[in-house]
Formats: structure tokens, sequence, C-alpha cells
């Protein structure tokens, strides 16, 4: 549990700073992050004198692709939907988790864990304000939001259907990498040099290294040791640390109803977490 709280902490950063980025364009910096992830990824592979071979599979293609269409839905969504509608339907992906782990993983969730991944989602959408109606809401982003969640939620539920086919740091250079390339053609037709200076520089470094490269490392290693639905909810606290952060840095204060969202997905998540406690599990994987 450990392992998905420092997760969810490193994710935190990612909203708040994203904003400090501008005018750096959204597919700049989603390929200057997964870049510098995969230089993170790739030290820690050395570290560990681990063989980078995986990257040549086919599989790990495909997951990095997954991950790239994560970050780039989200960034559609965010940029054509409201915030409150981005955040409530790609925090959803929980419940698509806890599916997953029970039809594809076979490890179904426990009733109550159920009823915390709902109360957790529920929180989440309460913390963000969402309203289906929603003044700037749009269907297409929406629907750009919810393909960002099933993204998402597929890349948690590979992560722990792949814990023991390759090690850690060979796996996460892998997806890291893959989506890494997958990037660079859409940052290169935007890029544009004047918006850049030292300031927006270090933020997207911070960007790159701690919520991506930490973070996301941090998860998967979550996953190797947990049920995905466990470690998946813990780390929507991602939006609990963001609306904090967003109150210290821009004196955005949240009024009573994020609280009590925030309230209730903290109840969601200590459910999960006290009704998934279990014996350790041996690691095995495809």
């Amino acid at each position: 549990m450990v392992l998905s709280a420092a997760a969810a902490a490193a994710f935190s950063l990612g909203a708040p700073l994203s904003r400090l980025a501008a005018p750096v364009s959204a597919a700049e910096v989603t390929l200057w992050r997964l870049g510098l992830a995969t230089l993170v990824a790739y030290g820690l592979a050395r570290a560990s004198g681990v063989s980078l071979v995986h990257i040549r599979e086919r599989r790990t293609a495909v997951l990095g692709a997954t991950l790239y269409a994560h970050f780039l839905l989200f960034t559609l969504a965010a940029q054509t939907t409201t915030t409150a509608h981005t955040l409530a339907l790609v925090y959803g992906s929980p419940a698509l988790v806890a599916l997953g782990s029970a039809l594809i993983l076979r490890e179904p969730p426990r009733p109550m864990q159920i009823v915390g991944v709902l109360g957790a989602v529920a929180g989440i959408a309460i913390l963000v304000g969402f309203e289906p109606a929603a003044s700037g809401a749009t269907l297409g982003g929406d629907l750009a939001a919810a393909g960002s969640g099933a993204a998402l939620a597929a890349y948690v539920l590979a992560g722990r259907y792949y814990r023991g086919a390759m090690p850690l740091p060979a796996y996460v250079f892998a997806v890291y990498g893959w989506a890494a390339l997958l990037a660079l053609p859409f940052a290169a037709f935007s890029f544009d040099p004047a918006s850049y200076d030292g300031g927006r520089i270090l933020v997207l470094v911070i960007l790159g290294v701690v919520p991506l490269g930490m973070g996301h490392t941090l998860l998967n290693a979550a996953l190797r040791r947990a049920r995905a639905t466990i470690p998946n909810v813990i780390t929507t606290q991602e939006v609990t640390g963001g609306v904090i952060l967003g109150a210290l840095l821009y004196g955005e204060i949240p009024g009573p109803s994020a609280v009590l969202g925030a309230l209730l997905a903290l109840a969601g998540v200590i459910t999960v977490v006290v009704f998934g406690r279990s014996k350790p599990e041996t690691a095995s994987g495809a």
C-alpha cells in the first residue's frame, strides 16, 4: 500500500505543474514527460543489470501505445470538455479495473471492495463537481475522457498480468520507450522553441521524472504485490492531492462539496484496502 500511496503523491504534481508548462503544447509536454520517464527507467534498468531486450516485443509496443493513448486522450478531453467531466470520467477507471480483475485476471474483488470502489468513484465525482449538464462540456470531449479512463484501466490490468513475465525495470523501460516514440511525431509537428525558458524546462523535467518516471514505476511495482483493484483505487487520490496543491499554488480553495467528496473517496479507498488484505501472493505472469 505504501508504493501505491507514494505513486498517488507523485501523480498529484501532474495537473498543477502542467498549467505552469504553458504555452508549451500538450503534445510537446507529453513527449517530454514520456521521454524523461524512459531515461529514468533506463537508469533503473542499467543499475539493476537487467536486459532491455523486452523493448523488441510486440506486447510492450502495444502497452506503450495504450499508455500513450491514455495521455493523448486525457489531453484532448482537457481541451474540449470541462475539467470536472474529464476527471470524473477518467477516474471511473477503478470500476473497469475491478471488472477486468474478475474476468481477465481471475482475481474478483470482494463484495465490500466493490462498495469501496463505487464509493471512491462517487467521491471523485463530487470532489470535482461533476454535473452532466455543465456548461462547456462536449460529447467528443466526454468520449475522449472515457477513452482515457479505459486506456488507464487496460494499462493497470496489463501491469498486473505481466508481473512475472519480465523484470520491473525492463518492463517500464520498454513501455515508456514505445509511448515516447509514438508521441514524437505529434510533438515535432507542434514544436515552438519560443515557448521554452528556464522555468518551463524545469517544470517539464519535474513532470517527466516525478509523476511519470517515479509515479508510474511505483504503480507498476505495487501491481506486482497486490491485486490491481487496490493500487488503482489508491492512486485516484491523485485528484485529492491535486486539489490541495491547487489551493496552495493558485489559491483555489475547495468548497464544502469538494471536502465531502474527498472524504467519501478516502473512505472508499480505506474500504478497498481493509477488505483486500490477504496472505502474500507469489508472482506469476504470462
